[in-house]
């Protein structure tokens, strides 16, 4: 007998997406949608022309992860490794205690956009952490790359000496790092031109909106300035193979 073909599952693209979704997410757009792809939070299938297709389950992981984030303010990080381990997320919530009212979670609105670090280390725990020694923590922090806060490291703080680290086996120093440090006051700039209107204005609501505002604005840059520089490293990787009167010629 001929083997029975088995259905396709059916999958949809990002605008169908969108009007599934809004009535209970009224803020979720196309680029929010297209970051928490950027953090492993959802994997839509490519069509030949590129376009983005979901499918039921998709849509599915994404209301977990949106609801966790309006509900439960969890960061995007510990979301997608509990959903990576295959746990429920609301339960390790659950466990965690009470979650924190829209009040008192106000500096960490939509932590989601832009997740707001909690842990702290002291110079000797980031060192033993990050795997980099002392004098490197404190290069980094002489030419501004780490920010110390209350006597104390964040995990940001952990990023930063983790790369750094890793970036002297290349012969990259904290002091060829400066500029990193520039293109990121540029971006900040950027975040405090766009939601200075609002900072005015005292009612919660506001503030809210400004800092769901900055941290998304803040996350959508990070997004372009990856793509610009690997598109860029792309170029020069390509060069490695042009012929030598190519290169001569340029």
């Amino acid at each position: 007998m001929p083997e029975t073909e088995q259905p396709q599952p059916v999958r949809v693209g990002i605008g169908a997406l969108l009007k599934q979704l809004q009535p209970r997410f009224p803020g979720l757009t196309a680029s929010k949608v297209r970051f928490l792809e950027d953090q492993g939070l959802v994997h839509p299938q490519r069509t030949a022309s590129g376009y983005r297709k979901y499918s039921a389950q998709d849509v599915e992981r994404l209301t977990t992860v949106l609801s966790l984030q309006q509900e439960r303010y969890l960061p995007l990080r510990v979301i997608r490794d509990r959903m990576d381990r295959g746990e429920n997320p609301a339960e390790g919530a659950e466990r965690q205690g009470t979650p924190p009212t829209r009040a008192d979670s106000a500096s960490a609105a939509d932590p989601g956009e832009y997740p707001v670090s909690e842990s702290r280390y002291s110079l000797r725990e980031l060192a033993a952490r990050s795997g980099t020694d002392l004098p490197l923590l404190r290069e980094l922090l002489t030419h501004g790359l780490l920010v110390e806060r209350a006597g104390a490291f964040d995990e940001h703080a952990l990023t930063v000496a983790t790369a750094a680290g890793r970036l002297g086996a290349y012969g990259i120093e904290p002091r060829h790092l400066r500029v990193l440090r520039g293109a990121s006051e540029r971006v900040v700039a950027l975040v405090e031109g766009s939601v200075s209107p609002l900072r005015t204005r005292r009612d919660p609501a506001t503030r809210h909106r400004a800092v769901q505002r900055a941290r998304e604005i803040a996350a959508l840059c990070l997004s372009v300035m990856s793509a610009v520089v690997h598109t860029q490293v792309d170029d020069t990787v390509r060069s490695f193979d042009a012929p030598e009167t190519t290169r001569t010629a340029r």
